[in-house]
């Protein structure tokens, strides 16, 4: 009977040992479960409003995977730089296509041309079927029924980005909910920067001018402003420019305007686009005699350049254009 007695609270000891873990291992499972449902729903930041540049809320329900721009083709540049490829942009086989700081993308992805900043291709635009469209407010301000009747459009200043390379990076990246990635992009070029003027700092301490121009189809020169990254005092190289050299705006001028400028090194872009002059123009301008007193041309401190190198608000372009910069001059 003893024995009995014994083996029924042993078996009954087994039972609620049992049960306690099933328990346990059903509690456990919630915790689990809830855990994750917590995490994605702190990851998922779609559907997102957005507020643009128009005041509109841009609603988007998830994350939008088929983008086309139809801004100035710098700011496809800043969506890379974010991890995003867009489908469409604008004047992508004149130039986009063909600046060298693009090629490695270029290479791997396919971006369609959706025609010119200030008349895009509607036709190409709905063939692309977007999810949605980067638009540059004051440009395309007119064209946001037919924009919006494709695909939602958010638009941007593109104006006050042109001005300020950070705020591209923050906003785009902003609307897109990858802010941290945005953070990363402006660290990656200010990093860029900062160790490109130290590799510098000897040719910088030597006083020596440069000048970063292209040729004016109509002769001449258009000169590209300070705040471009290679002399931007401040967020840039800061490499010394002439007396007289404009802040913030392109600026034609002509040969002897040049002269007078009389750079120590002069830095020309070119590109496979058609958009600048190319070098037989150059080669016309040796037998030129005010050309031939100009330091840059007596030193032989003359650099032709692909044109992306003078991008200051595109983050590929500028890191691209640092890299060019610092190889040429560093040991001038």
């Amino acid at each position: 009977m003893k024995k009995i007695w014994m083996f029924f609270v042993f078996a009954l000891s087994l039972s609620v040992f049992a049960v306690g873990c099933s328990d346990s291992s059903k509690e456990t499972g919630s915790e689990s479960v809830g855990a994750s449902e917590k995490k994605e729903a702190k990851e998922s930041i779609w559907p997102k409003t957005y507020v643009d540049a128009l005041g509109k809320e841009v609603v988007m329900k998830e994350e939008p995977k088929r983008v086309v721009s139809v801004m100035h083709l710098l700011y496809p540049d800043v969506l890379l730089s974010l991890d995003i490829v867009p489908v469409g942009i604008t004047n992508a086989d004149k130039q986009f296509n063909k600046w060298e700081a693009y090629r490695p993308y270029v290479n791997k992805h396919t971006f369609v041309d959706v025609g010119e900043p200030r008349n895009p291709n509607i036709e190409k635009i709905i063939e692309l079927e977007p999810d949605v469209i980067l638009a540059a407010a004051g440009i395309h301000d007119q064209l946001y029924d037919q924009l919006s009747a494709i695909a939602p459009v958010v638009y941007f200043n593109q104006r006050a980005m042109s001005f300020d390379r950070e705020l591209g990076i923050k906003e785009i990246s902003k609307f897109f909910g990858k802010e941290a990635k945005g953070e990363e992009v402006l660290k990656g070029v200010a990093d860029k920067i900062a160790d490109g003027r130290k590799t510098l700092e000897k040719f910088a301490s030597k006083g020596e001018t440069v000048v970063f121009t292209s040729i004016n189809p109509k002769g001449g020169f258009m000169l590209y402003g300070e705040n471009i990254a290679p002399t931007n005092p401040k967020n840039g190289l800061g490499l010394k420019v002439p007396n007289g050299y404009p802040k913030d705006v392109a600026k034609d001028l002509s040969m002897e305007g040049m002269s007078e400028l009389n750079p120590d090194h002069l830095f020309i872009f070119l590109d496979k686009s058609g958009q600048t002059v190319g070098e037989d123009t150059l080669k016309a301008y040796e037998a030129n005699a005010v050309w031939k007193e100009i330091n840059a041309v007596k030193k032989g401190n003359i650099y032709i350049v692909d044109r992306s190198l003078f991008a200051q608000d595109a983050p590929i372009a500028t890191n691209y254009g640092i890299d060019q910069v610092v190889t040429i001059l560093k040991d001038k």
